[in-house]
C-alpha cells in the first residue's frame, strides 16, 4: 500500500471530484455568511479581484494538487522501471486504469447531461429562436466540448505511463515484438481503449489481476452499455 500510495491518492483525488464540486456549491449557499460584511472588507481590493480569490481559491488548489499527484505518479513510474519492479509497475498500471473507470463514467455521464441541459435549456428559454442563431453558438459549443475532452483525457496520463513502463519490460523479456510494443504504447493514450489494453497486458503477459479485471471487465461493460443508451435516447430526441 505504501509503495502505491501516490496512485491510490491521484485515483481517490480524481474520483471525488463531482463529489467535491457538488459539495462546494452546496455549501456557498449554505453558510451563514454576512455578505454585507464580505462587501465592506472586500471594498480594499477589486471586487472581480476579491470574489475570483474566494471562489476560485479551493477550485485552484485542488486541481493543482491533482497535477502535483500526476507528475509524482509520472516519476514513480520511471522509477519503478529504472529499479526493476515490474510488478509494481503492472499494479501501478492497474490502479490507475480500473481505479479511474467510475470517475469517467460520472464525468461523461455528468458533462453529457450539463451539455444537454444547456442547449435544451436555450432552445426552450429563447422559444426556438436559440436555432436561428446556432450557426454562432456552435463554434463556442464545439470548442467548449473540445476542451473538456482534452482536459478530461488528461487524467489518463499518470496511468499510462505506468503502461509504458510495462511495456518496456514486456518488450524486455521478449514478451511481445516491437510492433506490438508501439501498438500497445499507443493505447495507452487513448479513452476507453487503455483500459482494455492494461487488462491483456496484465492478464495475459503478466498473470496478474485475474479477479480485478473480471470485476472492472463487468463494470466496465455496463458502464460502456449505459452510455451507448444514453447517447441512443438523446439522438431519439
Amino acid at each position: 500500500m505504501k509503495k502505491h500510495a501516490l496512485s491510490i491518492s491521484y485515483v481517490i483525488l480524481l474520483t471525488l471530484c463531482m463529489p467535491l464540486a457538488c459539495l462546494y456549491m452546496w455549501l456557498l449557499t449554505v453558510l451563514p455568511v454576512s455578505w454585507e460584511a464580505v462587501n465592506e472588507w472586500a471594498d480594499t481590493l477589486p471586487k472581480w479581484l476579491f470574489y475570483m480569490f474566494v471562489l476560485l481559491l479551493p477550485v485552484g488548489v485542488y486541481w493543482l494538487t491533482v497535477l502535483v499527484l500526476g507528475i509524482l505518479n509520472i516519476a514513480r513510474s520511471f522509477n519503478a522501471y529504472k529499479s526493476g519492479d515490474a510488478v509494481g509497475c503492472v499494479n501501478g498500471m492497474l490502479i490507475h486504469k480500473y481505479g479511474l473507470v467510475v470517475f469517467f463514467v460520472v464525468n461523461f455521464i455528468v458533462l453529457v447531461g450539463i451539455y444537454l441541459l444547456v442547449t435544451l435549456g436555450l432552445v426552450m428559454g429563447t422559444r426556438g429562436i436559440f436555432l436561428v442563431l446556432a450557426p454562432f453558438f456552435l463554434p463556442w459549443l464545439v470548442a467548449a466540448v473540445g476542451f473538456t475532452v482534452f482536459t478530461t483525457w488528461l487524467a489518463i496520463i499518470p496511468g499510462a505511463f505506468y503502461g509504458i513502463q510495462v511495456i518496456r519490460f514486456t518488450y524486455r523479456e521478449k514478451k511481445t515484438s516491437a510492433g506490438a510494443a508501439v501498438w500497445h504504447g499507443v493505447l495507452q493514450f487513448i479513452f476507453l481503449a487503455d483500459v482494455l489494453d492494461a487488462m491483456y497486458l496484465a492478464v495475459k503477459k503478466w498473470g496478474r489481476g485475474k479477479k480485478s479485471s473480471i470485476v472492472i471487465a463487468v463494470l466496465y461493460t455496463a458502464g460502456l452499455s449505459g452510455i451507448i443508451w444514453m447517447i441512443i435516447k438523446i439522438a431519439a430526441l
